[in-house]
């Protein structure tokens, strides 16, 4: 007796191949893909590169994720199978076997694909884990070479839940039948839905609840505050679409139905007829294919564009080789040319060359956060609700000496380099004083107005002398702070970068305190930082990917199944099969196209708040991001209309058109 349920698990695995080899293919996929995160989240190589701990953290991240997205995915795909074979297990009951026995069944069939899945899934990590662990030191940039190898305590991990996951299933199903009578399994997949209602106020509270995403997407400016909101927001954009879809598609469907010379034709007959009455069903299902196809394109759209514009914002944040700020204590006053000959004794005593410092640029700055109404000028209030912007003021003479010319400036004129497109005019007033600008700069120091597309607003004016610079800075109402910047330019060798900080470190008066960063060191933290959102983002676009696909083929098995013996009777009632045919490609394209549609509309509300998240992590270039999102969306189109294409075949095979 105890060889039967095995043999008899075999047999119903083999002859439900259609529905089963789906559910272990994505099976397979989640255990490789968790393998494979778990295996790099928990390589120590990346733990000795600059950068790696940044990586390491991200990843590890990445392992919760995708192992709660498993668990979700496989629970759905898990739901299915069991709605599709009630009236088999219903009918194991019918001839005898008592529902301990149907549970021994689902427990042995549960336990064959574990083993299948486990050990495909373990095997296709492993081969795969070692070209996309390469890939990843391409993504990063690391030059270092890392040792590759199988992580043991991966494996142990990965084995451990998704054998914890499979008994949760068993669990799941074996609750089911028992606590269902055989009729009742018999009889479910001749039970059809009732026509649903269509509830206005499941449709006002979707208007609201998505209204109110979009418009917490579309109105925040401030970035901290996006980072909040967008949950917010994302939490009331999936509220909203999962109550439009169910009630709002069956108002629509109504409405439908009451156009007389619309519904009464044969194609809109049958279409609006048949979703009608499955609207329940399809509606969460075309929700989900709604939401993940969104999260695909933020996912993929946003690590992209963090990738891709990681160099302008390194030409922004990291202009020199040698970047910082020197603090002076008090009383120990410095200019640029006191500090540029302390660098010199600094590097000679560490037997460096001065001459390998190439270009310098030295100068005082007071500066402080503006806002500005037309051309006047103030300090921002600690409690603005507008964003401002910085304004520095620095001396004319440490300007020259920066650049070895021999300007002018009176007390009212002033020189300004600034990256806002939009300043216009000959005068600026600060607090009550005006400055005429003699002279607009595309350059200052290492930085260029092109370069500075990827950080906020700022005004650099070049002001007569310090005392002027002082003046100026009271009387816009900021505090008199003035700092000293340096910016050293070199040879991009880490090392040699790495060795003149040291040097201004160790060689300085303890009265001067440097803090500064290389161009380098800034360079692998970053590529360490994005490469990793990167590596991630792709990885969990693919996942959210193959979800979209499998509930759109499941979808697609369970409509030809239910309407393979109504098109039958179709067909015998006069219905031609090339009528049956497009009545078939009417349904499925209202169905399945709907869900890219509202995905897209979507994208576009979310534009905004994305734009000022991506604020935070340095990046403002709101061009490259559309670019990255039209991209995208064109690209996972494509592969949803080749997806709907490879689908239908099995639906027009399943109806029988």
């Amino acid at each position: 007796m105890f060889d039967f349920y095995p043999r008899l698990a075999l047999n119903n695995l083999r002859k439900n191949k259609d529905t089963y080899w789906p559910y272990m293919l994505t099976s397979i996929v989640c255990i490789a893909t968790y393998y494979i995160m778990q295996s790099i989240a928990m390589n120590q190589g990346l733990l000795q590169i600059s950068g790696g701990a940044v990586a390491v953290s991200i990843f590890f991240l990445g392992t919760i994720v995708i192992a709660i997205f498993c668990i979700a995915l496989l629970f759905y795909t898990n739901s299915f199978l069991i709605k599709r074979r009630k009236k088999e297990l219903g009918l194991y009951c019918v001839l005898g076997l008592e529902k301990r026995h149907v549970a021994m069944v689902l427990f042995f069939e549960t336990l064959f694909s574990a083993l299948f899945c486990l050990i495909l899934g373990l095997v296709f990590g492993v081969l795969f884990s070692k070209a996309l662990f390469l890939a990843l030191l391409y993504v990063l940039d690391f030059s270092t070479p890392i040792a590759f190898s199988i992580s043991i305590p991966s494996l142990i991990t990965t084995v451990v839940l998704f054998c914890i996951l499979y008994m949760l299933l068993f669990v799941y199903n074996a609750t089911h039948v028992q606590r269902a009578r055989p009729v009742e399994l018999l009889r479910s997949t001749q039970t059809g839905e009732r026509e649903p209602r269509a509830s206005w106020l499941l449709t006002l509270l979707g208007i609201v609840c998505l209204g109110g995403g979009y418009f917490i997407a579309v109105t925040v400016g401030d970035p901290l505050n996006a980072l909040l909101l967008f949950f917010v927001a994302v939490l009331l954009v999936i509220a909203g679409t999962f109550c439009l879809f169910t009630s709002g598609s069956i108002a629509l469907l109504k409405l439908l139905r009451k156009n007389k010379r619309y519904y009464y034709q044969p194609r809109h007959f049958i279409s609006v007829a048949g979703l009608m009455y499955r609207m329940k069903q399809n509606a969460a299902g075309l929700a989900s294919i709604c939401i993940l196809s969104t999260m695909v394109l933020v996912t993929v759209s946003t690590t992209v564009c963090l990738y891709m514009g990681r160099d302008n914002m390194l030409a922004s944040f990291a202009p020199a080789s040698i970047n910082g700020e020197v603090t002076v204590t008090e009383g120990a006053e410095r200019t640029p040319q006191q500090l540029s000959a302390e660098i010199d004794t600094a590097m000679e005593q560490d037997e460096l060359l001065p001459q390998v410092i190439e270009e310098r640029y030295i100068w005082r700055s007071e500066e402080f956060y503006a806002l500005h109404q037309g051309n006047q000028i103030s300090a921002a209030p600690n409690n603005s609700s507008q964003k401002p912007f910085l304004v520095s003021l620095i001396p004319l003479e440490d300007y020259n000496s920066m650049t070895g010319q021999s300007l002018f400036l009176d007390d009212s004129e002033a020189v300004l380099f600034t990256n806002d497109a939009s300043f216009s005019g000959n005068t600026v007033q600060l607090g009550n004083e005006t400055l005429h600008i003699t002279k607009m700069l595309e350059e200052f120091g290492p930085y260029r107005r092109d370069t500075l597309t990827n950080v906020q607003t700022v005004y650099f004016f070049v002001v007569a002398d310090a005392s002027r610079m002082t003046q100026l800075a009271s009387a816009a109402g900021a505090p008199e702070e003035p700092i000293l910047y340096v910016f050293l330019n070199m040879a991009e060798d880490a090392a040699l970068q790495d060795s003149v900080m040291q040097a201004l470190v160790d060689h300085t008066p303890p009265e001067t305190l440097y803090n500064l960063s290389s161009r380098t060191s800034i360079t692998e933290e970053w590529n360490s930082l994005y490469g990793s959102f990167l590596f991630l983002g792709l990885f969990l676009g693919s996942l959210f990917l193959m979800a979209t696909v499998l509930i759109i083929y499941y979808k697609q098995i369970s409509e030809g199944f239910d309407d393979h013996d109504r098109f039958s009777i179709l067909q015998k009632v006069g219905m031609s099969r090339k009528e049956v045919r497009a009545t078939i490609n009417k349904q499925i394209l209202l169905v399945f196209f709907l869900p890219l549609a509202m995905a897209f509309v979507h994208m576009v509300f979310a534009y905004n708040v994305i734009c000022n998240i991506l604020v935070i992590f340095g990046m403002t270039n709101r061009m490259l991001f559309l670019s990255c999102c039209l991209t995208t969306f064109l690209v996972f189109a494509l592969l949803y209309l080749v997806v709907y294409r490879l689908t239908a075949h099995t639906y027009y095979r399943l109806a029988g058109a």
